[in-house]
């Protein structure tokens, strides 16, 4: 089939009318802000400055019960085995910059971070996720996990702002 300029102009025409439709509905559906967290952190049973290296390293060897945060999927136990420091941020070399960066006057954020590590045996391993966490002792809460190569052991890393 041929394309004529006329047929390209008129289909294009048709498509930038459809893109810009796309916004101008979804700014006309109302939020709906009654969910459960109301737009806070996702952590229940606990406040975030008590889920900090402390509170974790509290709980070493302790069970965690969890399940997919988008609630598809099997519910599983995971231990935590290890609290880990993050490695240290080098700041970059500006000398070997071609281009200097501007001077900044906003202060550098002063971070404290970890690695939680956790064990499962589990015979399919877990994907990459959010997941819901529950325990006793630390409440109910949400990490991401990574799991390793060993399909057994799963990564959380905490980074908290000072």
């Amino acid at each position: 089939m041929a394309v004529s300029r006329r047929n390209l102009l008129r289909n294009s025409i048709l498509a930038a009318m459809a893109f810009t439709a796309g916004p101008f509905r979804a700014w006309g559906v109302p939020v709906n802000n009654s969910s459960s967290n109301g737009g806070q952190s996702n952590i229940t049973g606990g406040s975030l400055p008590n889920l900090d290296r402390a509170a974790f390293t509290g709980a070493l060897g302790s069970s965690f019960q969890v399940s997919p945060a988008s609630g598809q999927g099997n519910t599983v136990w995971l231990q935590l085995i290890t609290v880990d420091d993050l490695p240290e941020i080098t700041p970059p070399d500006l000398s070997s910059m071609a281009v200097q960066p501007p001077a900044s006057s906003s202060p550098v954020p002063v971070t404290s971070g970890f690695v939680l590590s956790f064990l499962g045996t589990t015979s399919q391993p877990l994907a990459q996720e959010t997941y819901t966490f529950q325990s006793d002792a630390l409440g109910t809460f949400s990490l991401l996990l990574v799991p390793e190569p060993d399909g057994q052991t799963y990564d959380a890393v905490i980074n908290l702002l000072q």
